[in-house]
């Protein structure tokens, strides 16, 4: 995946998510709102290794994955990523809550988890998400 795909599917994916919270529909808005991070830790990964783009074909299948503490591990940030109060958000979700019954996600819970967003997504992609 290109940089400007990847920058793009987190911007449509996290633009999305604050809708579906605005909407009420916060499971749906947490699960989505993970994708941008999966996603930003992938760009990060890419830039760190000097990649022109994140591979996952041939033997690079293994990073087509949605694990954010094994991807966390490969940035080259990981300790800086992990002192943010944003991580220990974070890092509790994974592809597996969209199964979660929607009952049990608070409008409290999206907020809070698309701040920590946020500010993960910002400092891995060096972008402001209100300004794009």
């Amino acid at each position: 995946m290109e940089f400007h795909e990847i920058i793009e599917n987190v911007l449509q994916k996290y633009r999305d998510a604050k809708l579906l919270q605005e909407n009420g529909r916060y499971a749906n808005s947490i699960y989505l709102s993970g994708y941008c991070v999966e996603l930003s830790l992938k760009y990060a990964i890419a830039r760190h290794l000097n990649w022109n783009r994140f591979y996952t074909d041939q033997k690079f299948k293994f990073l087509k994955v949605h694990d954010l503490e094994f991807l966390v591990s490969l940035t080259g940030k990981e300790l800086e990523i992990k002192k943010m109060a944003a991580w220990q958000i974070v890092k509790e979700w994974d592809e597996q809550k969209r199964y979660k019954n929607p009952a049990q996600s608070t409008r409290s819970d999206a907020i809070t988890m698309l701040v920590a967003v946020e500010k993960l997504v910002e400092m891995l992609l060096c972008i402001n998400l209100y300004e794009q």
